[in-house]
């Protein structure tokens, strides 16, 4: 007769590995997000006075830990210095910021009441991608204070699920200078730079004529975005410059797993 116990009890111990090991894997995995929306509106005494305007779409993530509250404060952070004006040190809070933000428009509109537009500041958030490894959020923004035009921009936020701190860009990489190497020869080749061409001799203007990764590098489902704002390297008529890389390509350059 044949002992089948061994073969079960083996059997058992393998699945709750698995169960175990899928547990591990997505512990940190999926946050749940909720927009916040604040406006105009919500500011004191905005329905009876003179505000700027202030359409403000946060990601928020649903949950009271300690991890959670350090997600949605970081998203915050970002939000607080795009409204940021002048030399200012950026507000703690949105609500704050939106004050500050809001302050400085009435203050320029009660010295110069018959020159000066209304100041307007539009931000809305996505989830970009999540993982184990990353949550990537985008903020796209608008914000107009006078002049020819206002500014249009999009900040992508990379922030660790197990810690709720935002990611920077150096610690992205095993090696900043090898992937930026890589990132170089990619972006010759799709504008079209020779190697032994300065990287601004198609009109770009890189600082001190060397090539440099953007300030904004993204993830999506595929690939992994390289997003260069208006006036980072080129001129706002030219608009946003984006690289895109698949992440296939570029997975070893990273840190951490970013599937």
């Amino acid at each position: 007769m044949i002992n089948t116990k061994p073969d079960t009890y083996s059997k058992i111990v393998v699945l709750l590995t698995i169960l175990m090991s899928f547990s591990n894997c997505t512990k940190h995995e999926s946050f749940t997000f909720e927009k916040q929306n604040l406006t105009t509106d919500q500011l004191p005494d905005c329905k009876t006075v003179d505000c700027a305007s202030l359409e403000i779409n946060l990601l928020k993530v649903d949950g009271d830990s300690q991890v959670s509250s350090r997600i949605t404060n970081e998203i915050e952070k970002v939000a607080c210095s795009v409204l940021n004006i002048g030399e200012n040190r950026p507000e703690d809070s949105i609500k704050q910021a939106m004050n500050q933000f809001n302050s400085s428009y009435q203050k320029m509109s009660a010295e110069f009441p018959d020159e000066i537009v209304p100041y307007e500041a539009n931000i809305d958030c996505r989830l970009g991608f999540q993982c184990k490894s990353v949550i990537c959020i985008v903020m796209d923004s608008y914000v107009f204070t006078g002049g020819a035009h206002g500014y249009g921009g999009v900040a992508y936020i990379n922030i660790d699920p197990k810690t709720g701190k935002r990611i920077s860009n150096k610690a992205l990489f095993k090696s900043y200078a090898e992937f930026k190497e890589y990132a170089e020869k990619v972006f010759r080749s799709t504008y079209e730079i020779l190697e032994s061409e300065s990287i601004n001799s198609t009109g770009f203007f890189f600082e001190n004529d060397t090539f440099s990764l953007p300030e904004n590098i993204g993830f999506t489902e595929q690939e992994v975005i390289l997003y260069y704002n208006p006036y980072e390297i080129s001129s706002y008529a030219q608009g946003a410059i984006e690289i895109k890389l698949d992440k296939q390509e570029v997975a070893s350059y990273f840190t951490f797993d970013i599937f």
